[in-house]
């Protein structure tokens, strides 16, 4: 008898740490999802995201790295205030899934995002020039960026 009152004591033991545990756990994920939904909003006027893929092609590096050129060569005070901001991100990666479903991305995309959410999707011209002809893709990238800027 007593043995089972000493087996009920260290059951019940185990069961509460096991509940804090779980609620410790469960805490710092929703912090840490906090933290990760916060470094993604912005007060930029204008965003240009690009959704790629684990796996990569020449190509899908062209787009992001000629993108990143244009901008730091072409907006680098708006890049430096805040006013343009870039972000890439890998759509594999499950803490980049609310932004995925957000701008319901299933491919690689290259988004143009005004602050008041009207967005412009660039893949197409992107992928159509960002490795075969980087110049016409920076052309017609600026002009897009110029545009959504005013």
């Amino acid at each position: 008898m007593n043995i089972n009152k000493l087996n009920f004591k260290s059951m019940k033991k185990v069961i509460s740490l096991f509940a804090v545990v779980l609620f410790s756990t469960m805490f710092l994920a929703c912090s840490q999802a906090q933290t990760k939904k916060s470094v993604t909003t912005s007060n930029a006027k204008l965003e240009v995201y690009y959704f790629h893929s684990t796996n990569r092609c020449p190509t899908c590096n062209a787009v992001e790295n000629n993108a990143k050129k244009l901008l730091e060569e072409s907006y680098k005070t708006e890049l430096a205030n805040g006013t343009i901001k870039f972000a890439s991100f890998n759509m594999d990666e499950s803490a980049n899934k609310t932004l995925v479903e957000k701008y319901q991305v299933s491919t690689s995309t290259l988004l143009i995002i005004k602050a008041n959410g009207t967005k412009t999707d660039f893949t197409n011209t992107a992928f159509q020039y960002a490795r075969t002809n980087p110049t016409k893709y920076a052309e017609l990238l600026k002009i897009e960026i110029d545009k959504n800027l005013k």
